[in-house]
């Protein structure tokens, strides 16, 4: 199984040049790209959620209540309307990041095991469209480009933790010894079958998700074109 940098530092890596891309061929802006290099590199750490390692545990976790704490205050801020006093500003991020910490990660750790679940692709696309799902609604969902920026963004949450769970595969093949190892199969799985009702409710959630996802035609008809995609533009001249 791949350490914790390697996963960390490859899904940076791919999903830094993949957000580049998009950049370069004009499908989305600077700060778009960001947010998908960011979402990208989160995912490459996401099927770890379940880890028994406190390191992969404290820092995903304090991820997601990082990123908890922004949705909550663009809500409020935002679709609300109201305006934060100074103490407001300080409790509120207080009550969401303990709210993740204590209610939220003790029930994640006890209904989970590691490399159960959360080491397959159904996981994975359960948190993709989840987060298509919540990019949607925190942006205008009359604008075409909220569609497309809602889709990346769960395409690249996807990316990262498929990138996640090769590396796990490829590092179950001993190539030293030319031997496959014990844990070779239990990272990229389609689902987790001995886990039956977490598999069942994955399932159910997926289609009510696919039900109430954004419109796919305008979407995939901006990325199919790459006219505008640059290379480099660098004139050298001598």
């Amino acid at each position: 199984m791949a350490n914790f940098n390697t996963h960390l530092n490859t899904a940076v890596i791919i999903t830094g040049l993949g957000s580049a891309t998009l950049l370069s061929a004009g499908h989305i802006d600077l700060n778009s790209a960001l947010w998908l290099w960011f979402l990208g590199s989160i995912g490459g750490l996401l099927p770890d959620i379940d880890s028994d390692n406190s390191t992969s545990l404290d820092t995903i976790f304090n991820l997601f209540a990082f990123s908890a704490v922004l949705l909550v205050l663009h809500y409020i801020t935002t679709e609300l309307v109201i305006e934060i006093s100074f103490i407001e500003l300080i409790i509120v991020p207080l009550l969401v990041y303990g709210f993740m910490k204590y209610i939220i990660r003790p029930i994640f750790e006890w209904i989970t095991v590691h490399r159960g679940s959360c080491h397959s692709l159904l996981f994975l696309v359960l948190s993709a469209l989840l987060t298509t799902q919540v990019t949607w609604q925190l942006n205008s969902q009359l604008n075409t480009k909220a569609a497309i920026f809602a889709w990346l963004a769960g395409g690249f949450v996807l990316l990262g933790g498929l990138i996640h769970l090769m590396l796990d595969e490829i590092y179950s093949v001993d190539l030293s010894n030319v031997r496959i190892k014990r844990s070779f199969g239990t990272a990229l799985k389609v689902a987790d079958f001995d886990n039956k009702l977490i598999t069942l409710t994955s399932v159910v959630a997926i289609v009510g998700l696919i039900y109430i996802a954004p419109p796919t035609e305008q979407t995939i008809t901006a990325l199919s074109d790459w006219s505008h995609f640059r290379f480099q533009t660098f004139n050298f001249t001598f």
